[in-house]
């Protein structure tokens, strides 16, 4: 069973809120991950409009997506909060992008705590 540790401090991660993004535009992005492991990941995710956002697991060239990401999130005009499981291994990311273009603005946050 996974269970958090007080040795393993979350990792956070943002973008400044974006104006009319566009598909594939980054919203949020873990960086590198120094320690691979079993990660709790929540996603908050902020667009003034109905907006698709795409979960991605990116290898450690960060030029492709792993298996089975990405994965799409919908969001109305407010707020809206996921939390997910993810196997990372050590230089690989996790991130937000834009599922498709939006009229307005969306922004998005990542919390990425390592599991003992």
């Amino acid at each position: 069973m996974a269970q958090r540790s007080p040795g393993n401090p979350p990792i956070l991660a943002a973008v400044a809120l974006a104006t009319n993004p566009t598909s594939g535009t980054v919203v949020a992005d873990s960086g590198a991950i120094a320690k691979g492991g079993l990660f709790e990941v929540r996603i908050i995710v902020s667009p003034s409009a109905a907006a698709a956002f795409a979960l991605q697991r990116r290898n450690t060239a960060n030029d492709a997506n792993i298996s089975p990401f990405p994965v799409t999130l919908y969001a109305q005009a407010q707020s809206a909060q996921y939390a997910v499981l993810v196997s990372l291994e050590t230089n690989e990311r996790f991130r937000v992008v834009m599922g498709a273009d939006l009229t307005g603005t969306a922004m998005a946050l990542l919390q990425l705590e390592r599991m003992e």
